[in-house]
């Protein structure tokens, strides 16, 4: 058994219980997929982010990975 596969893992459908902490303006796409393609949870900091860019954002992160986000 993993030591590192948790129920966290199989819920998020992630590799490690890394989750990336949604910093405002911080959490972007490149870091967001970087944290996912390593097998944590990348997590867009969205915070008071206008629903534009947040849309922009999310696209971008999926033409970088194809792992949860």
């Amino acid at each position: 058994m993993d030591v590192f596969h948790t129920e966290i893992c199989d819920l998020f459908g992630i590799e490690y219980p890394i989750i990336l902490g949604g910093m405002a303006w911080a959490g972007e796409a490149n870091l967001v997929a970087a944290v996912s393609n390593a097998g944590g949870l990348g997590l867009i900091g969205s915070g008071n982010m206008p629903d534009e860019n947040l849309k922009e954002e999310i696209e971008r992160v999926r033409t970088l990975t194809e792992k949860p986000f």
